[in-house]
């Protein structure tokens, strides 16, 4: 079983529906965490994904 398995989760939002439906938009921001115990917590999205990529190559960042 891998140590590191880092996911990143993006942030989303409702917003006022349209024509009968639910709609949703990102927010731009999204959260890395593996179960090693790294959380970057929420931050830029484009960050969040660097944060995991970063942490599978290097390991804990």
């Amino acid at each position: 079983m891998a140590q590191h398995d880092p996911n990143v989760e993006v942030e989303i939002r409702e917003t006022p529906p349209e024509n009968g439906w639910r709609c949703f938009e990102r927010t731009g921001r999204a959260r890395a965490t593996c179960p090693c115990g790294l959380d970057t917590g929420m931050i830029p999205a484009k960050r969040a994904w660097g944060a995991g990529l970063a942490h599978i190559v290097a390991g804990w960042p």
